[in-house]
């Protein structure tokens, strides 16, 4: 009968497990012989992949995908080589931790070739000569024999791409960011346009799942926010068991690619099991691409995804412009390809009446009720902010009739200080500015600002919030206060509007608790390229209740409804 520590290592090994930071002793094959299969068992991977073979595959080329390396989480491996899938590559690089201190150097590759349960991946040997040229830092080693970090890609990268030839490169604890600067720099004589760059990395470990839910919303706000310096400031293995490995395929895909994040799957191993886990592993999946026009934005059923947008108003020269022949119907075919008809969420700018009255002054934004609702429901808008400062613009009786008209049409509306309910996530609407014509400004109380308090911790909050002064992109100290007030009170994104331009970034706060848009800017709104911007948020919102927010660029659509 086997020690109950062998059986321990035995488990650790095979499932990919946290555990203690050791192993067998490196054993090399004869000669150049290949390492054999570390798994006896294809039933585990073949399961995997069936049960991801109904989600859709990229319709645009990946250059990275960040997978875990923990069985227990077979099916989201499956789900980003899944999601690549619909392009070949003729070298794949994986970046790995040693997890069991193997490596005498900085980082390890090998030459050898590797036979798998579903197949044998061969060694990309011009690639790794490359890399071992860099004697300093770089090793020929056989630790592979028992990483599972880069032998649990296998399988799959056998069933996907089996063309495709790798480099597997084992990354020490020892390394520091200026060691990954050294490796990224290296890699990039070999990655090229026919590479994947495979990221083996299990996140929050030996954690609870509500601490570790914490840690996981820091990490994807870093990777939302695209910051090397708010990634190199990551703690492991509270964020991640290689920050060094995140760090290297961020800053690769941003140097050689111009590529951004996808997070399209985070989750705990809380979640695998109905028992109380108090030492957790978190996964994440990120797809990295170049995601322009067109891209149909993979998707699992299990997560919610909605979109926010700016400053909308169906009146004035909007009005004149959407009831042209066509016109209506291009802007909805260009924001739907964007959305994918998800629910969207916009900042109804004006009232909305029956008949507006055609002496009615240019700053009283008011818009015809036919045009609004279909305009609306066309665009999938599943909630409308009116907490901003046009929403009385006709007083308390066009406010009504407003609200009236949203009823109607059967659009929920949210103003001052309320709550849009929506699958998995709440949205307050806020505003610190009062009703066009006054001066009246700072009108965010603290009473106002709890609102953002809600009961139930798992339901993340989204401050939708109308501040700042027009055409400035930058937050004023005002802001910027009421912003930390916000963190404070539990809000997990911060959304901004009113300036009529966009923000060109999100930007993380306190470390990564928050992610914050400081303005979307114009969304549907009759002002010019020239004066005015907008962008789309995406919020992709998963079972745990953590978000990965995307900021999506738009067109102006007035421009283009005037040509």
């Amino acid at each position: 009968m086997w020690p109950v520590m062998a059986i321990v290592l035995f488990l650790l090994c095979i499932l990919g497990l946290p555990g203690p930071a050791q192993a067998a002793p490196v054993v090399c094959p004869p000669g150049n012989e290949n390492f054999p299969p570390f798994y006896d068992d294809a039933t585990l991977f073949k399961d995997a992949i069936a049960s991801v073979a109904n989600v859709p595959l990229s319709n645009q080329r990946l250059t990275g995908i960040t997978v875990p390396h923990h069985l227990l989480a077979a099916d989201l491996v499956a789900l980003g080589f899944q999601a690549a899938s619909g392009f070949r590559y003729k070298r794949i690089v994986i970046l790995s931790p040693d997890h069991f201190h193997k490596t005498h150097m900085l980082y390890a590759t090998t030459l050898r070739g590797f036979d798998t349960v579903l197949g044998p991946v061969a060694a990309d040997g011009d690639a790794v000569r490359l890399l071992e040229a860099h004697g300093d830092m770089v090793e020929e080693s056989c630790l592979f024999d028992k990483e599972h970090g880069v032998r649990a890609m296998l399988p799959f990268l056998h069933h996907y791409f089996p063309e495709a030839k790798i480099v597997p490169v084992a990354m020490s604890v020892k390394a520091k960011r200026g060691d990954w600067d050294r490796l990224a720099e290296a890699l990039k004589a070999i990655v090229d346009r026919d590479t994947l760059i495979v990221e083996s990395t299990d996140f929050s470990h030996y954690l609870p799942q509500h601490e570790s839910r914490l840690f996981d919303q820091q990490t994807l706000n870093m990777l939302a926010a695209g910051s090397l310096e708010g990634i190199a400031a990551l703690r492991q293995p509270d964020h991640a068991d290689s920050v060094g490995a995140l760090y290297i395929q961020t800053r690769l895909q941003r140097e050689l690619f111009g590529a951004q994040p996808l997070v399209v799957a985070n989750e705990n191993s809380q979640e695998h099991t109905s028992d109380y886990v108090e030492r957790t592993t978190s996964y994440v999946v990120a797809l990295f691409g170049a995601f322009g026009p067109g891209f149909n934005n993979p998707a699992r059923p299990k997560d919610s995804i909605y979109y926010l947008a700016g400053d909308v108003n169906f009146g004035r020269a909007m009005r004149k412009i959407l009831v042209r022949d066509g016109v209506a119907d291009r802007i909805v075919d260009s924001v739907l390809a964007l959305t994918g008809s998800r629910p969207l969420i916009v900042n109804l700018e004006g009232v909305i009446l029956p008949n507006v009255p055609e002496a009615i002054d240019d700053m009283t934004l008011a818009m015809p009720q036919d045009l609004a609702a279909s305009m609306l429901k066309r665009l999938h808008v599943a909630g409308v902010s009116l907490a901003n400062n046009h929403a009385y613009d006709l007083g308390p009786s066009g406010y009504a009739e407003t609200l009236r008209a949203l009823d109607e049409a059967g659009i929920p509306h949210f103003g001052q200080g309320e709550t849009l309910a929506l699958a998995g996530l709440d949205l307050v609407g806020l505003t610190d500015i009062d009703t066009n014509g006054s001066r009246n400004t700072d009108l965010l109380t603290p009473a106002l600002l709890d609102r953002l308090l809600h009961e139930n911790a798992e339901r993340p909050v989204v401050a939708f919030v109308h501040w700042g002064r027009e055409y400035k992109t930058e937050p004023s100290p005002r802001e910027e206060m009421l912003a930390g007030e916000m963190r404070l009170r539990g809000a997990s994104v911060i959304v901004g509007g009113h300036p009529h331009v966009s923000s060109e970034a999100i930007v993380p706060l306190a470390g990564g608790d928050v992610a914050e848009v400081y303005s979307l800017g114009n969304f549907l709104f009759d002002q010019s390229a020239e004066r005015s911007s907008g962008s789309m948020l995406e919020l992709r919102v998963f079972p745990q209740g953590t978000i990965f927010t995307r900021l999506i660029p738009l067109p102006n659509y007035f421009e283009m409804g005037r040509k």
